[in-house]
């Protein structure tokens, strides 16, 4: 994800340290079917590996009893160490040496880690406060990982996990972890700690210190405040004070949050009007979701809209959602006390911007039907093609091949993505207008297909595409501006088709048929990506997925009761084609 950005004073874009916020809901929040990715090592290398502490719901909830005595005076939930929590730090010593695994390892990070073993230690407190911090530093290669949880011993549930810091190697340094948890008044919690082991430390002590700092604002933490809706052509104020406010998600300052839901696609500008005095810094970014899943940032900016010189951050093109909004502490720039900010939003007008820095990843060339452009790049220069295009045909499949620079300095840190605005609102929001394009060579060539969904409106409309240094940790994002990478426009002409047509290019059958919806395909095609969509006599769609297939696999449809009885369409497409059989539902 983008790194976060503040501004501060009235000339100056400043970058804060990267974040990468690992909320592991990450793999249950995206498509159906996706999985969290684990890896057993971390990256010491690349063009920003630098990271921060976190905090999030885990993505490997443990439930269940953990009451087995494995050897340590406190190596399991039941004979937890017992912390009193105070209002500040005050560390104590643990020693790990003869710990022993009491569940597995957590995944936790962005990217996400997973330890090989979880050597661990339990500890117990009652919170005090809503909000409750645990600071670990460990000791020479110590490298640790946090794990909290809500429940008894005998029925634990992980809520939140911290893994982001990694020990320098020569010579060794201490490396510490912070979790900020939300904590109820009275309640007890058990935490653990453990050793991400590779490579394996020689030394296993730690300190550990669990507080609950007083004087923070009622909005500390983003899961205090409820989302308010938020109209397009409408804009909606929030006031507060961040004097006392922590830094309970790790993001380099103090600070309170607020948080609204738009219903459809639209520009969103918040501005700090009427705040008096004049906050001289804060975020130019947003938040998706609470635990946040990933960060929208922006350039565009300005501190000449409002007339006392409070700034105003401008974000294009955000699809329907809930964002969060933090507001700073940040005293030594006056952004400190009370404030008001507004946030509007309207329709967009025009394509957003979008440019990067940086061209040490290029795009070189794109292929793409009647489109084939070979360019250069120029730092921080748009690529505008849209005199080049091609003629889409609704529900076919064109194959796209975009290049990277050959002497890219770091490729395999790359991605590619392409969206298409198909319903021609000026914006790339939707969810179908986005596809990620998959490389097999290190980052140097990118490849895959885009499909014109059958209610793409008929004419010509804008595709981006957009070259991204991930491993700094962005998102890909249609608008706004990035470090490293390209980006390039073109013109897509989309033709309407002609209904639905029969194509016997795939090997599969589906059973039984008639049925009462569900019903089961077995493919014998070559193992691909498959698009599966049922159509109705109307030609409209009633189901859709897309899911990878094997030769001899069989897919089961459950949509019983979800569809009602008469003659359907089901249509696989595929790589190597499409092909379309008639079923009926009774």
């Amino acid at each position: 994800m983008p790194p976060l950005r503040i501004y501060k004073d009235q000339t100056q874009t400043q970058r804060m340290k990267n974040l990468y916020l690992s909320f592991t809901l990450l793999a249950a929040t995206l498509a159906a079917g996706t999985s969290t990715f684990a890896q057993t090592a971390k990256p010491r290398s690349g063009k920003a590996s630098t990271a921060v502490h976190t905090w999030g719901p885990a993505a490997q909830p443990h439930q269940g009893p953990v009451t087995e005595n494995r050897g340590g005076a406190n190596d399991d939930c039941g004979t937890a160490t017992a912390i009193t929590v105070g209002t500040e730090c005050t560390p104590a010593t643990f020693d790990a040496t003869d710990a022993t695994e009491s569940i597995p390892a957590v995944t936790c990070g962005n990217p996400p880690f997973t330890s090989p073993e979880a050597n661990d230690l339990w500890f117990s407190f009652v919170a005090t406060s809503a909000v409750t911090i645990m600071t670990v530093e460990g000791t020479g290669s110590f490298d640790p990982v946090l794990e909290w949880f809500t429940g008894p011993c005998d029925n634990l549930v992980s809520a939140g996990c911290a893994d982001a810091t990694f020990p320098q190697e020569d010579p060794p340094e201490n490396t510490s972890e912070t979790l900020t948890m939300a904590t109820t008044s009275g309640t007890t919690y058990y935490a653990r700690v453990y050793g991400y082991w590779s490579p394996v430390p020689t030394e296993f002590t730690f300190t550990l210190c669990i507080y609950s700092p007083s004087g923070a604002p009622a909005n500390d933490l983003c899961s205090s405040v409820s989302p308010v809706a938020l109209a397009t052509g409408s804009a909606v104020t929030f006031t507060g004070d961040n004097t006392g406010a922590l830094d309970t998600e790790g993001i380099g300052f103090g600070s309170v949050w607020h948080a609204f839901t738009i219903s459809e696609c639209a520009n969103v500008v918040v501005d700090y009007c009427g705040t008096d005095p004049v906050f001289g810094n804060g975020l130019t970014s947003l938040f998706v979701g609470c635990p946040s899943t990933s960060v929208v940032g922006t350039d565009v900016f300005d501190q000449t809209t409002c007339a006392e010189g409070n700034a105003s951050i401008f974000f294009e093109a955000l699809p329907a959602g809930t964002y969060y909004y933090a507001v700073i502490l940040d005293e030594a720039n006056g952004a400190v006390g009370p404030y008001t900010i507004h946030v509007a939003a309207s329709a967009p007008v025009d394509y957003c911007a979008a440019s990067a820095a940086t061209c040490d990843e290029a795009i070189t060339r794109v292929t793409l039907g009647a489109i084939d452009n070979e360019s250069a790049c120029e730092d921080g220069v748009w690529g505008d093609y849209t005199a080049q295009s091609t003629d889409f045909i609704q529900t076919e499949i064109f194959p796209i091949t975009v290049l990277n620079a050959p002497d890219a300095s770091t490729p395999e840190g790359n991605s590619v993505s392409v969206w298409v605005d198909w319903n021609q609102n000026n914006a790339f929001c939707e969810g179908n207008e986005v596809t990620e394009l998959t490389t097999d060579d290190g980052g140097l060539t990118f490849t895959g297909n885009i499909i014109a969904p059958i209610d793409a409106l008929p004419g010509s409309t804008r595709m981006r595409v957009r070259m991204s240094y991930i491993a700094e940790g962005y998102v890909p994002a249609s608008c706004g501006g990035a470090d490293f990478g390209e980006v390039e426009d073109y013109t897509i002409n989309v033709i309407q088709g002609n209904g639905i047509h029969e194509f016997n290019t795939l090997d599969w059958s589906v059973f039984p048929n008639p049925s009462n919806g569900d019903m089961t395909i077995r493919f014998a095609g070559k193992d691909a990506k498959v698009r599966i969509e049922l159509f109705d006599v109307a030609g409209r769609t009633v189901h859709q997925e897309q899911r990878q297939l094997f030769n001899g696999q069989q897919v089961s449809l459950g949509l019983a009761g979800s569809v009602a009885n008469g003659a359907y369409t089901l249509r696989l497409t595929s790589p190597q084609g499409r092909s379309e059989q008639r079923v009926v539902v009774q």
